[in-house]
């Protein structure tokens, strides 16, 4: 009996330790289709790189829409909302830098964000790359912080994949990037903090 409750304690914290920590499993990407247009939206409200919530934490959000599918609106920031951006580099191995400057026509309508038009080819390569940091140029500072590496991804860097997987969605894009099963054998859980 001794040796039964053991194994049922040692068990139970194991189930405590296993599911602790990892955040919370909302879908913190929105995908809207109207029937009637045949339009779809695909987007996700900037979350937190790999840097936790310190005061200048970058922050990273994306809009995609199938009425300009080869294009995406970028949102960037800092946690809190402190630093204006005016550049955005990300270095995503293997491929070289690639720098974003062109600020999105509409503004991001949320306080301390800045948008940008960024080509979908660029989201594909920071999605899918093996490893991507990203530097944020400010008014008054550098910003260097990792959205995901070998090891580690962060909230905004499982988004992206997700968006990426969501936008291209049954189209050929799908399986020449190799989504098509990705994301079809599991629910939706973010694998940020594990």
């Amino acid at each position: 009996m001794k040796q039964w409750m053991g194994v049922a304690l040692g068990a139970l914290v194991l189930a405590g330790c296993a599911s602790s920590g990892k955040g919370g499993t909302e879908a913190v990407v929105q995908v809207q289709e109207d029937k009637a247009t045949q339009v779809k939206t695909v987007a996700f409200a900037p979350l937190p790189m790999d840097c936790g919530r310190v005061a200048h934490c970058p922050t990273l959000g994306v809009r995609w829409s199938s009425t300009a599918p080869n294009r995406a609106t970028l949102l960037v920031g800092t946690w809190g909302g402190q630093a204006q951006i005016e550049a955005i580099e990300f270095n995503a191995r293997p491929h070289a830098p690639l720098r974003v400057r062109s600020k999105a026509k509409d503004a991001s309508g949320l306080p301390g964000v800045t948008a940008f038009d960024v080509p979908m080819d660029t989201l594909e390569r920071v999605a899918l790359g093996s490893a991507a940091w990203v530097r944020l140029t400010t008014t008054g500072a550098v910003i260097e912080e990792n959205l995901y590496t070998g090891e580690r991804s962060s909230r905004a860097a499982d988004a992206l994949k997700r968006l990426m997987y969501e936008a291209y969605k049954g189209t050929d894009k799908e399986l020449s990037l190799g989504l098509i099963g990705v994301f079809t054998d599991k629910p939706y859980e973010p694998n940020y903090y594990k």
